[in-house]
């Protein structure tokens, strides 16, 4: 999915993102956001897997979601319980 396309809870989660590391006002993440130092691995419950590179990684326990926010592959939420997340040094 797309910014425009995020619940609002993880639009308002994101903005909270931003401003914590920066002092502009914008609501969306720019480029320089992605880290390009690690990966991302996601392990769930039934042993399957996902993978995502230049991947920012929010944990929001209070909404028991992950979000996975990539520059190029779109954005992405999961659930937090029983979902095992990793970053990983290239």
């Amino acid at each position: 999915m797309k910014h425009a396309d995020l619940p609002d809870r993880w639009k308002t989660r994101l903005t909270l993102w931003i401003r914590q590391f920066s002092d502009d006002e914008r609501t969306e993440l720019a480029a320089d956001d992605f880290p390009v130092s690690h990966y991302v691995s996601l392990k769930f419950e039934d042993d399957s897997e996902a993978k995502f590179e230049h991947a920012l990684v929010i944990e929001e326990p209070k909404l028991d979601e992950v979000g996975v926010f990539t520059e190029h592959c779109g954005y992405h939420i999961f659930p937090l319980g029983g979902t095992h997340v990793a970053r990983i040094q290239k």
